[in-house]
């Protein structure tokens, strides 16, 4: 039976102005919602309109900025100011972002989560956070438990192996194309899931394959 918690944030709300459903709000276009397994934190993947891709934690009743803000910028008209990020403390600003000009990303970028691993299966990935942006199909990494609070850190990426030579998902999408005499794909479209026992799949719109991440080496 459909039901709303009673510890929701605005179940509450004595003026009536809030749907008692809602739990968090300033989100844009969420995709999507993953947990981290260890500390129980819920983080949200949201895509930016014009500039940032953002990963944010969503907490009881938190404000995540939009259209006020996106990530952690101010934003009006269609751009953003640099002036004074974060400037507003009663938001929930990013854990990561990034901006639609990275020379690794096409002219459109959509940011795409995720998954928290903490698992020992795959050992290269065991405590990272792991997302991805889904035209170019770039699958990226940072430290989980070293999520950034302002300012910058870097953002790496998981490249796979074919025979020896590093691929981007994007050339495997491609390359199976081209196997299956269909046109290259010019986007990858990609989620990401969870099986048992630590396995992570990697899914996608245009080759009709799941793949499963093992550990480097393996084949």
């Amino acid at each position: 039976k459909y039901g709303i918690p009673q510890s929701n944030p605005f179940v509450k709300e004595s003026k009536g102005e809030t749907l008692p459903e809602i739990y968090a709000s300033g989100v844009r276009n969420p995709q999507r919602l993953f947990w981290d397994s260890k500390t129980r934190r819920m983080f949200v993947s949201d895509i930016g309109q014009n500039i940032v891709e953002e990963i944010s934690p969503v907490t009881s009743g938190a404000n995540l900025g939009w259209n006020d803000w996106e990530g952690s910028f101010a934003f009006s008209g269609g751009t953003i100011s640099t002036d004074k990020p974060r400037a507003d403390r009663s938001l929930t600003y990013p854990v990561v972002e990034y901006g639609h000009t990275d020379p690794l990303l096409q002219k459109s970028s959509a940011i795409i989560g995720g998954a928290v691993y903490r698992h020992d299966t795959v050992k290269q990935l065991k405590d990272l956070m792991i997302f991805g942006d889904n035209p170019s199909g770039e699958i990226f990494y940072v430290s989980a438990d070293k999520l950034t609070d302002g300012g910058q850190d870097a953002i790496r990426r998981v490249m796979f192996d074919q025979n020896g030579e590093s691929k981007t998902l994007l050339q495997l999408i491609q390359e199976k194309n081209v196997k299956q005499g269909k046109p290259a794909a010019p986007r990858a479209d990609l989620r990401f899931g969870y099986g048992p026992n630590g396995q992570l799949f990697i899914l996608n719109k245009h080759d009709g394959t799941i793949r499963l991440i093992v550990p480097g080496g393996s084949r």
